[in-house]
């Protein structure tokens, strides 16, 4: 795994650890904010990736999760045909 999946993926968890079990004091207010930073922009290219993602060699189940997941990161991987 690369530096940047790596990073996303604990930014992720971070949020979602806040979600289960919130942190105290500003922390929380900083979780939060990367948790639904990184949701909303990662279904935003959902939406606006959907073509090339559908084009992708993977499932449209899995290209959209990583693309949820990974975001640009994955997007790039997908090959132009």
């Amino acid at each position: 795994m690369k530096a940047p999946h790596i990073i996303t993926l604990i930014l992720w968890a971070f949020g979602i650890v806040n979600l289960i079990e919130p942190f105290n004091g500003w922390i929380f207010y900083v979780a939060f904010g990367i948790f639904y930073l990184l949701l909303f922009a990662h279904l935003i290219e959902c939406i606006i990736y959907r073509n090339k993602i559908l084009k992708s060699k993977d499932s449209p189940l899995i290209a959209f999760s990583m693309t949820l997941i990974f975001g640009v990161i994955y997007l790039s991987s997908i090959k132009e045909s």
